[in-house]
């Protein structure tokens, strides 16, 4: 007989140090111009969105982070639970290069990142969890599918995908957000944003357990978390 496995003891605190403070302590680590930026990212995202987003995905093992930028959200949820080894892709190498200055000086020595895009052949699966944020708007409209189908056939058998995107409505909270995403991307990007209730169709196609929640906000953002479970 196998011996039985003994159950991991877990942390039962209500631990306070991953919404402002982990915010601080990443902002800190960054270079004097891309600290603006991640204050105003983390204005936009907010430690209460980011803490909903971090229930959703595994408390451990392997994740994916789509456009991963500067590192910003790999390095808040690698801090709010350790034994998460997250691998991050951007196609800005600046970008890459910085995110991992900023794991390294943190101590996520278990972070990977990678120059490139979600379907460079060097990122291999299983993952236990995938996220996007914020970034699906920014693929081009004809993209927006073959990606999905993609980082599905990624996943475990029930992985966990997570979206968080801006939904088309109200209007004029897309407008508020359309107007931003053209003063850091300008116009020559496609921007192509879709109903909530679209990208959960199409996880729900991929065989997806799927759910989609408005996350209100101060600020007038359309937020939308969709997540779906895959189905082994």
């Amino acid at each position: 007989m196998q011996p039985q496995q003994r159950r991991r003891e877990p942390d039962l605190e209500a631990q306070k140090t991953y919404g402002i403070q982990a915010m601080r302590r990443i902002v800190r680590s960054l270079p004097p111009v891309e600290r603006a930026y991640a204050t105003i990212r983390f204005t936009i995202m907010r430690s209460k969105l980011l803490t909903l987003i971090d229930l959703l995905l595994p408390i451990s093992g392997r994740i994916l982070d789509v456009g991963c930028g500067f590192g910003l959200f790999a390095s808040y949820f690698g801090l709010s639970a350790p034994g998460r080894s997250i691998l991050g892709v951007d196609p800005n190498g600046r970008r890459v290069g910085i995110a991992r200055n900023t794991a390294r000086e943190l101590g996520l020595d278990q972070h990977e990142f990678i120059e490139g895009y979600a379907e460079d052949p060097r990122i291999k699966g299983p993952f236990d969890g995938i996220y996007l944020l914020d970034v699906l708007h920014h693929v081009p409209s004809d993209k927006q599918q073959g990606l999905l189908e993609h980082l599905t056939s990624l996943l475990t058998p029930h992985g966990v995908l997570v979206i968080k995107d801006v939904t088309t409505e109200p209007w004029l909270e897309l407008k508020f957000t359309e107007v931003l995403d053209r003063v850091m991307v300008g116009f020559d990007e496609e921007l192509t944003y879709r109903h909530h209730s679209d990208w959960a169709r199409r996880l729900y196609d991929l065989g997806f357990s799927v759910r989609a929640v408005r996350v209100p906000d101060a600020l007038p953002y359309p937020h939308v978390i969709v997540v779906g479970q895959r189905m082994g």
